[in-house]
C-alpha cells in the first residue's frame, strides 16, 4: 500500500513481520488452551505468556495502526467512493471464505453448507479470527469522520483524545478482566478505534526516543511481573494481559511501530517479508484451513504424545508449509487475487 507521494517501506517491513506473527499467535496460543495448567506448570505458563507478548501479540495492533496511518493521512483524500470499494472488498472476502470454512468443517460441499456459510458471514458466526475483517469494515465506515477530525485537530488535541480512548478501551477493560470489578465504561468503543487513531498519530509525530522506549520496555517488565503474580495466585493463564485491549500490548506495539518508522523507512524489504506483506490477507484467511484438516479430518491429536513446546513447533511448521504455497496460488487466481 502506498500514499500518493511514495511507498512507505517500513509499512512493508511491519506488515510482513506481523503476518508471520499472526500465524504464530494462533498456533502457539494452543499450548495454553490444549494443555491443563497443572500439566504445563507455572514456569512454562509464565514463559509462554511472555514469548507471546514479545513475538506475536503486537501484530494485530500493528495492522490497525498501519491502516490508520494510511487512511487518516491528512495529505490523503478518502472519499465515500473509496470507502465503498474497501467495504465491498471485505464483504466479498467474507462471502467467499465463510462458506469455505463451513464446508470444510462439515466435510462436504453441499448447498445447505454453502448457505449456512453465507448466513454466518452476516452474523459473525464463522471462525473467530475473522473478527478483524468486521472491525475493518467498521473502521472504513468511520474513516471520513475520523480523517476530518485528524485534519482539523492539533497534536495536543489528538493526544488528549488518545488518552481518553486508552482509558475507555484499554485500562478499564483490563481492570475488569483481571479483577472482575465490573467498572462501567460509560461509552462502548472498540480498542480498534484507539489503534487506528494511534497509528495516524505515531506516523505523523513520533520517532524513537527515550519516552517511547521506556514505555515499551516498561510494559514488558510490568507484563512479566503481572504474569508471575497472577499465575502464582490463580494458577491459570493470564490471557487478559496480552489481548489487544491490554495497555501493555498497546505500549509494546507502539514501540515496535515507532522503531520500525525510525530505523526501517526507506530500507529495501527482505524477500520473505515482502512476500508476506503482499500476501498478508491471503495468508490470514488460509492459515486456519490446515488445522481443520489435521484435527477434523485426520483426527490428529499430537498433544497426547508430544511435549507441549514440540507440539507447537510441529503445528507451526505444518501450517506454514501448507499455507504459504496456497496463499501464493490464490493470489494468481483471476478476480479472487485482486480481492486478496
Amino acid at each position: 500500500m502506498a500514499t500518493a507521494q511514495k511507498r512507505i517501506t517500513y509499512f512493508d517491513w511491519l506488515r510482513g513481520a506481523a503476518t508471520y506473527a499472526v500465524v504464530m499467535l494462533h498456533m502457539c496460543n494452543k499450548i495454553l488452551t490444549d494443555y491443563p495448567a497443572e500439566t504445563l506448570g507455572r514456569p512454562l505458563i509464565i514463559s509462554w505468556t511472555m514469548l507471546q507478548l514479545v513475538f506475536t501479540r503486537w501484530a494485530v495492533p500493528s495492522f490497525l495502526m498501519i491502516t490508520g496511518a494510511l487512511l487518516l493521512d491528512p495529505k490523503r483524500t478518502t472519499d465515500w467512493g473509496k470507502i465503498a470499494r474497501y467495504v465491498r472488498r471485505m464483504v466479498c472476502v467474507l462471502l467467499i471464505f465463510c462458506p469455505v470454512y463451513t464446508c470444510m468443517s462439515a466435510r462436504a460441499i453441499t448447498p445447505s453448507a454453502i448457505l449456512e456459510g453465507i448466513g454466518k458471514a452476516f452474523t459473525r458466526g464463522s471462525w473467530d479470527h475473522l473478527w478483524y475483517l468486521y472491525d475493518l469494515i467498521g473502521l472504513y465506515l468511520l474513516t471520513p469522520l475520523l480523517a476530518g477530525y485528524v485534519r482539523a485537530s492539533s497534536r495536543s488535541q489528538q493526544r488528549i483524545t488518545l488518552a481518553v480512548l486508552a482509558v475507555i478501551t484499554l485500562v478499564i477493560p483490563t481492570i475488569n478482566n483481571a479483577t472482575g470489578a465490573g467498572i462501567t465504561r460509560l461509552a462502548w468503543v472498540n480498542s480498534s478505534v484507539f489503534y487506528y487513531l494511534l497509528g495516524s498519530y505515531a506516523h505523523q509525530f513520533l520517532r524513537l526516543d527515550d519516552r517511547v522506549t521506556v514505555l515499551g520496555i516498561g510494559a514488558l517488565a510490568l507484563c512479566a511481573l503481572s504474569a508471575i503474580l497472577f499465575v502464582n495466585l490463580r494458577g491459570t493463564y493470564p490471557k487478559w494481559l496480552i489481548i489487544p485491549e491490554s495497555p501493555l500490548i498497546a505500549a509494546w506495539s507502539l514501540l515496535i511501530f515507532v522503531a520500525a518508522h525510525t530505523y526501517l523507512d526507506g530500507r529495501p524489504t527482505p524477500r520473505a517479508l515482502s512476500f508476506a506483506s503482499t500476501h498478508s490477507l491471503a495468508i490470514y484467511l488460509v492459515h486456519p484451513l490446515p488445522l481443520i484438516v489435521l484435527y477434523r479430518r485426520l483426527w490428529w491429536v499430537p498433544y497426547e504424545t508430544l511435549p507441549p513446546v514440540l507440539f507447537e513447533l510441529a503445528v507451526l511448521a505444518i501450517v506454514f508449509a501448507i499455507t504459504l504455497p496456497i496463499a501464493a496460488l490464490l493470489k494468481r487466481v483471476p478476480k479472487l487475487g485482486s480481492l486478496l
